[in-house]
């Protein structure tokens, strides 16, 4: 089989038990408190990437590590994981996965920004039209405005830090390494979650298979994805990406019993849409002089 047609199918696979973790992570959230799912998730993940790890001979800490982006992957990793799970916790599945699809385009304002990447004005209006997009989805100012799915692009926002510091990362140190250090700062933060709010509750039986769900989707979904990202052309498996959204709604109607209202379904294609459109155009430039 072609290397890129592995990546793809692992992309989809990824985007597939993503949205499982997902789903485990709004169920074991009502049975426990978030800052215990959330230290849960962290450390069963950084277990599954110390096995991988040991099994590469690789060391645990490097001077090497000691870089920024390392220590701005592992901000954003904070960061997008207290707005996820609050989200999740508190919003429907659908409306968040709809949401989680504006990454693309966070990313493109930051590679422009800091990075000096030309961004034409066909992208700007992309760029526009999947801000569109997120209001109609999220329905500020009207009856149906849930605050709680603002978090989801806080989660965005640190989701998009995370990627981008992976992006300026040495390229020697190793995906399990990152995911390792990434895995360990989501357990400080559910850590420092139960210290500030003072809320502990015990987990049920339930709750805890609930919660090994999403140690174990989560980790094979970024072990998954992470694969395909090394395998193919990333200008040709990103795309791919946008699947999250159909399972991530189907799942929200089947589990939850979630009603998919036209805003969603009209911001969210918006959204996909803007990010397709900018992508095209950033893998144009990449091959010509840019417009």
């Amino acid at each position: 089989m072609p290397d890129i047609l592995r990546a793809i199918i692992l992309m989809v696979l990824g985007s597939f038990l993503f949205m499982w973790a997902d789903l485990f992570m709004k169920l074991s959230s009502q049975s426990m408190s978030l800052g215990l799912v959330t230290m849960m998730l962290g450390g069963g993940m950084a277990l599954f990437f110390v096995v991988l790890m040991r099994r590469a001979g690789q060391p645990f800490f490097d001077r090497k590590y000691l870089h920024f982006a390392m220590l701005m992957r592992c901000g954003g990793e904070a960061v997008g994981v207290l707005g996820i799970i609050i989200a999740l916790a508190n919003s429907p599945l659908s409306t968040v996965t709809a949401l989680m699809q504006s990454l693309p385009l966070v990313l493109t304002i930051m590679g422009a920004v800091f990075l000096k990447e030309p961004i034409g004005w066909r992208r700007i209006l992309a760029l526009m039209a999947g801000l569109i997009g997120v209001l109609i989805i999220i329905k500020p100012g009207m009856a149906g405005f849930d605050v709680f799915a603002t978090f989801t692009l806080l989660g965005v926002a640190g989701m998009a830090i995370r990627d981008f510091g992976t992006r300026i990362m040495p390229k020697e140190i190793s995906t399990a390494t990152l995911s390792f250090y990434g895995a360990s700062t989501i357990f400080v933060t559910g850590f420092l979650m139960i210290v500030v709010t003072g809320n502990w509750t015990a987990p049920t039986w339930t709750g805890f298979g609930f919660g090994v769900g999403l140690v174990a989707f989560g980790s094979i979904g970024t072990l998954a994805v992470s694969t395909a990202m090394r395998l193919g052309d990333v200008s040709v498996i990103s795309p791919f990406r946008y699947v999250r959204v159909v399972f991530g709604v189907g799942a929200g109607v089947l589990v939850f019993g979630e009603s998919v209202d036209f805003p969603i379904i009209l911001g969210s294609t918006i959204v996909v849409a803007a990010g397709l459109y900018s992508w095209m155009r950033e893998r144009k430039l990449a091959l010509g002089p840019p417009t």
